[in-house]
C-alpha cells in the first residue's frame, strides 16, 4: 500500500512544515509516502480559481490510483475516532490499494471535483489551515499504522 497526501499550496509556515516533516519521515516505516504540492490557483475569482485547483488535483489523481481510491479531508466529511480510522486504513492495506488523500486549498474544494472523490472524512470540528490540516492528516495516518502495528506511539 502506497500513502499519498494531494495538497494544495506549499506550506510556509517554517514550524508546521518541520512538524509535517517529522511525520511524513515516520510514515515511511509502514508504508511508501508521497506527498504532491499543486499549485494555489492564481485567478482572482473564487470559482475560477477552484477550477484551476480541481484541474491541478485531478491530475495529480490520475498520476496515481485515480479517483477509486481518493479521500478529501471535508469538514462535512464522515467524522471517525482513532480506531475508527485504523479500521478504514487497514481495510485500505488488505485491498493493497493506495491511499489518495486530498486537501483543499484555504479556499475549499471545487464542488464538481467533490462529487467525484469517493469518500469525504472529517478531520476536526475545528476551522484550521490548510497548512495545519496537512500536518494533522499526516500525524492521523501515522497513528492509524501505530495503532495497526502495536507500535508504541497510541495509547
Amino acid at each position: 500500500m502506497k500513502i499519498r497526501l494531494i495538497c494544495v499550496g506549499k506550506m510556509k509556515n517554517a514550524a508546521l512544515r518541520a512538524l509535517a516533516e517529522d511525520y511524513a519521515g515516520r510514515i515511511p516505516r509502514f508504508a511508501p509516502l508521497e506527498i504532491v504540492e499543486v499549485r494555489d490557483g492564481k485567478a482572482a475569482d473564487p470559482v475560477t480559481r477552484l477550477a484551476e485547483e480541481a484541474k491541478a488535483i485531478t491530475a495529480a489523481l490520475e498520476k496515481g490510483s485515480g479517483f477509486q481510491n481518493a479521500v478529501l479531508w471535508d469538514e462535512r466529511g464522515e467524522a471517525l475516532d482513532t480506531a475508527g480510522f485504523s479500521r478504514f486504513v487497514d481495510k485500505a492495506l488488505h485491498k493493497g490499494a493506495s491511499l489518495e488523500f486530498v486537501i483543499g486549498s484555504s479556499h475549499g474544494v471545487d464542488p464538481e471535483l467533490k462529487k467525484k472523490i469517493p469518500v469525504h472524512l472529517k478531520l476536526s470540528g475545528f476551522t484550521m489551515t490548510h497548512e495545519w490540516a496537512r500536518a494533522l492528516a499526516l500525524e492521523q495516518v501515522y497513528r492509524a499504522f501505530c495503532v495497526l502495528k502495536n507500535f508504541p506511539y497510541h495509547h
